[in-house]
């Protein structure tokens, strides 16, 4: 038993919508804090290569500079001359190589003679030649396989040359030229890194030379790159250990002292700089908390958040007392927050998008609380940004500025224009902030040129979130209200189709519903939207409407309380086809109040004329309901009631349709159908002038009659579904011919 009295207490709780908007400030203002104390920790240094350093940072403890030290060890690694050892076989090789060249030249010249001789022919023999010539080529072909095998590479002509031009003379010339100039060579010292350099000496050398041909020398030149080689060859081990020697020298270790500066206020960031903050756990350090600067944040939001909802309780208490726009507000400015956590780290503040939070507040909810709220988001994001004081001026004013901007765009293509003025606006401020500290035309450039694209990029999320915004929290802005009051919406287009005479009808509402709404500075729009759409729940049964009516008049074989059931019914019908259409709650809410609780008096006073008049009860001709809760709807209900009483009369006289406007006013105020409306006295003053305003227009050329006053005295204002008609008493006031617009019956306007 007590544990049922506990649960039922604590769920009484939580149901308490004090403690649920507790709940919601408690829980924004913590990941609030999550948020601003992990970009505002001072123990974390927000430093990125290539920053300007905003601090003077000292070592706390000796630290090397691990970056510069591997810089210089490699430095002094690479920069270690390779370790040489002799190869002993190279020479051996090189001689082997040049006397295998030379043997198989001789030998190629050899074999033509021995030919020749095989074939006993002589120079003077016949065909000597074409035998010659033969044997010479067959001494060509085998020299140019043995070359080739030698890795020697001579032209065609070359190898002719040897075999069958050159004289013996000369080719032992040649030779004993060849062996000189290798062995000098080759005494010298040879590596892979100079051979080019020794291939080329030995040519130019064979080019020097007097006693050979040019052809020789050319051939010397190609036997010398193809036969040299280095006789020095890279000791590997040892230049291995001498390059590690350089790299663990000690004298590449880059040391800085404790209490040393590793970074002054206006140095450049570099990479050695960050390794050592690093190091010594100043960059995104979690080690050492402070809890003193966390405490300061934490009491600054709760100041903030204080001011906040001082203001809304003060000032905006619809917002104050609704859960969904609470939580609206809640979440974007924790949407804020996440975005300036992200962003700053990467070109500060001016690319923050503090004014997508501005304005999606001063569209969706209030201009005057977008501006507060503006304001502190722009002090929460500054303790992130320690001390920009750009980004505080441009989300103090700019902000502000952009809030104002929204709250008179009612076109989406509009708030498009209005982004690039925006991004304009910004990029003047931020330029003459630049101005008073004397920034260069580079730094004037580029933050003009991130502000501008900022507000640009604001509208554009601002533009995209606003219809998830919109769905999600039923919340109708003015961008919504037009798209809804297109005269192409679907149900509009239906109204006109089905119901003529009541879509004519809503539009004559509409515009005195806007007019007397905009006189008391209310939502206009919605107004006329309201208006637009209060009688949609006629298309169920639009003939038994008599705007819609051609001909027979149903309720003439109904009996008054089934007429009264089929009248009242078109509320609640209505308010089944806006959701059906998915019309917005607000647009719902006006639908069913624009009756309120009034009497459907023609069919109530015919029920008491009937033989069972006593036993008819007054609240079952009654509408159910509710009565208008807001200022929109309570002028809906007037100017529907207004305009079907003014379109009932037969002589339309400024002083008649006054007198009449201030009957209906009156009449609806003493039935108590404007008690839960925010309206005054004075405000319902405002709304009958406003509806004179509008009607006059309508009627002005009509005839002004002599005083009516005492003629209107005795007219009976009767209400058929909410709308008051002119008619003419009859039988000593007890009954009452019906409504021309709801009861379907003429009116005798005598």
């Amino acid at each position: 038993m007590k544990k049922t009295k506990k649960s039922n207490k604590l769920s009484k709780i939580t149901k308490n919508f004090t403690v649920q908007r507790f709940f919601m400030v408690i829980v924004t203002v913590l990941i609030a804090f999550i948020i601003i104390e992990t970009g505002a920790q001072p123990t974390r240094y927000k430093l990125n290569a290539g920053d300007v350093s905003t601090n003077d940072i000292v070592a706390p403890r000796e630290v090397v500079n691990e970056v510069l030290t591997e810089e210089n060890r490699i430095s002094a690694r690479d920069n270690v001359e390779q370790v040489y050892k002799e190869d002993t076989q190279a020479f051996i090789q090189v001689i082997y190589k040049k006397d295998d060249f030379f043997k198989a030249v001789s030998t190629a010249r050899l074999s033509v003679e021995k030919k020749m001789k095989e074939l006993g022919l002589s120079p003077g023999s016949k065909n000597y030649n074409q035998y010659l010539k033969e044997a010479e080529e067959a001494a060509q072909e085998s020299l140019a396989n043995k070359l080739k095998e030698l890795s020697v590479q001579l032209s065609e002509e070359q190898t002719a040359y040897l075999v069958s031009r050159v004289s013996d003379s000369e080719t032992e010339a040649f030779e004993v030229l060849t062996k000189q100039l290798i062995s000098q060579s080759m005494s010298e010292v040879i590596t892979q890194s100079n051979l080019d350099i020794h291939i080329q000496n030995l040519r130019n050398s064979y080019n020097n030379e007097q006693g050979i041909s040019d052809e020789l020398k050319d051939i010397g030149g190609q036997l010398a790159g193809s036969i040299l080689r280095p006789n020095q060859v890279i000791d590997n081990e040892a230049t291995e250990k001498k390059r590690q020697d350089a790299y663990n020298n000690e004298a590449n270790i880059v040391k800085i002292k404790k209490g040393s500066r590793v970074i002054s206020f206006g140095d450049i960031v570099t990479m050695d700089k960050l390794k050592i903050l690093e190091e010594l756990n100043l960059l995104e350090t979690k080690e050492r908390y402070d809890y003193l600067f966390s405490l300061g944040i934490f009491v600054t939001l709760l100041f903030l958040t204080g001011i906040a909802a001082v203001f809304l309780r003060k000032y905006n208490k619809k917002i104050y007392k609704s859960r969904k726009e609470l939580f609206l507000l809640c979440l974007i400015v924790i949407i804020m927050l996440v975005l300036a956590r992200y962003l700053f780290p990467f070109y500060g503040g001016l690319i923050i998008p503090i004014f997508v939070g501005t304005m999606l507040i001063s569209i969706l909810l209030n201009f005057e609380l977008a501006v507060v709220i503006n304001c502190v988001l722009t002090v929460c994001i500054s303790l992130m940004l320690k001390g920009d004081y750009k980004f505080l001026y441009m989300g103090l004013v700019c902000g502000a500025i952009s809030a104002f901007l929204v709250t008179k765009a009612h076109q989406r293509s509009r708030l498009s224009m209005n982004g690039v003025l925006l991004g304009l606006i910004n990029a003047v401020f931020i330029v003459f902030i630049n101005f008073i500290e004397k920034s260069d035309a580079a730094t004037i450039l580029k933050e003009s040129a991130a502000v501008f694209l900022n507000g640009i990029v604001s509208m554009i999320l601002t533009i995209g979130l606003l219809p998830f915004l919109e769905s999600a929290f039923g919340i109708v802005t003015p961008l919504k209200l037009l798209e809804i009051s297109n005269p192409n919406h679907p149900l509009l287009k239906r109204l006109l189709m089905e119901a003529p005479g009541t879509y004519h009808h809503s539009l004559m509402v509409g515009n005195l519903a806007e007019v007397a709404t905009e006189d008391l500075g209310g939502n206009a729009l919605l107004a006329r939207a309201g208006a637009y759409f209060h009688d949609v729940g006629k298309l169920k049964r639009p003939d038994f409407f008599s705007e819609n009516q051609l001909s027979e008049n149903p309720h003439e074989r109904m009996a008054p309380n089934v007429s009264t059931v089929v009248i009242k019914a078109h509320t609640v019908d209505g308010a089944e086809i806006a959701a059906k259409y998915k019309l917005p709650p607000v647009i719902k809410d006006i639908i069913k109040q624009h009756h309120g609780t009034t009497l459907v008096a023609y069919f109530y006073y015919k029920a008491k004329k009937s033989e069972s008049g006593d036993e008819v009860k007054q609240e079952d001709y009654r509408y159910e309901g509710p009565k208008p809760q807001t200022r929109e709807a309570a002028i809906v209900m007037l100017s529907d009631s207004v305009e079907a009483a003014v379109r009932s009369m037969s002589n339309k006289t400024e002083e008649k349709i006054e007198a009449l406007i201030r009957k209906i006013i009156k009449d609806k105020l003493d039935d108590g159908q404007l008690n839960r409306c925010p309206l005054t006295l004075a405000d319902l003053d405002t709304i009958a002038n406003s509806f004179m305003k509008v009607l006059s227009g309508y009627f002005h050329a009509r005839e002004q009659y002599p005083e009516i006053r005492e003629l209107l005295k005795k007219d009976v204002f009767i209400e058929a579904k909410g709308e008051y008609n002119i008619g003419q008493a009859q039988n000593n006031g007890t009954i009452f011919e019906e409504g021309k617009k709801d009861g379907g019956a003429k009116v005798d306007n005598n």
